[in-house]
This record gives structure tokens, sequence and C-alpha cells, in this order.
């Protein structure tokens, strides 16, 4: 389906979901896209935790949630990796993981993502549309918590 979606003359990138976070793996499964897409359009890694490992493994660009909020961390990250190094590029993540585990525990990254806008002033409350509610009570104390610890202001 990614090859026949990349064949279309409008597709400029292909945006996949997490790849496995076994290095190895994950580049096992860029290659087999590759071989399927054609090379004038990217291959780019959703899922912020797998960015580290999907950029690593040859993903060429990264649809960040985080990036949105914090561009710095974000092309810090993306450089090391682009740059071949592993190890600063994983430190980077591992630094990070506070923040995945509010996305892994809260259903995602929007909910996080609009919490921390509203708990740093980039963004007015409600910052969200209707139905949807920025994270309230423990869970937004938990992600003030991290803001805080990961000097995330």
């Amino acid at each position: 389906l990614h090859g026949r979606i990349a064949e279309l003359p409008q597709v400029r990138s292909i945006k996949i979901p997490p790849v496995p976070y076994n290095l190895e793996d994950a580049k096992a499964r860029v290659a087999r896209l590759r071989a399927l897409i054609p090379n004038d359009v990217t291959i780019g890694i959703s899922g912020d935790p797998a960015a580290a490992t999907g950029l690593l493994a040859g993903c060429e660009a990264w649809y960040s949630v985080m990036g949105g909020l914090y561009p710095e961390l974000a092309l810090a990250l993306t450089r090391a990796a682009q740059a071949g190094d592993a190890e600063q590029a994983q430190a980077r993540s591992d630094a990070l993981a506070p923040l995945w585990a509010l996305y892994h525990d809260y259903g995602g990254s929007l909910r996080v993502a609009a919490t921390i806008a509203e708990l740093t002033g980039r963004a007015s409350a409600p910052c969200l549309p209707q139905p949807l509610n920025t994270l309230q009570g423990e869970a937004r104390q938990r992600v003030a918590a991290v803001i805080e610890a990961l000097d995330l202001h």
C-alpha cells in the first residue's frame, strides 16, 4: 500500500508508524519500504519515542509532535541521527523518556502536547476543539512535574 500511494504524483513523503526499537529490525523495515517507494519520495517516522531509531534506520523525515513545542530538542536529536551518531541520538531520546511515558499513559501525544502548551503559556486554555479536553487533575499535575523535571519551560 505504501508503495502504491508513493507512486501518486502529488505524494512527496510517506509517514510510517513507529518502527521497532531494535535498530536492526527497524533498518530492515525501512529498507523493505525503500525498495517499494520511489527515491524522490521520503519516508518519515511518526511516533516521537521511535524517532531516534527511525532516523537512524534510514527515515529521512520525522513527523514530530514534540517538535512543534520544542523545535530545538527535535533538531538536536535529528542532527545527531543524521550524522550517524546513534549514541547521541538515543541519549537525547532517552532523556525525554518521562515525556514519552506521558504519551503512553494518556493515549498518545495530542492531549499531552496540548496540556504542555497550556501549562507553558504557548496556548491559552482551552486549546483543543470540543469535545476534546486537555489533561486535568492528577494527570495535569503529572505533566507539570515532567515539564519541571526536564526543564521544558
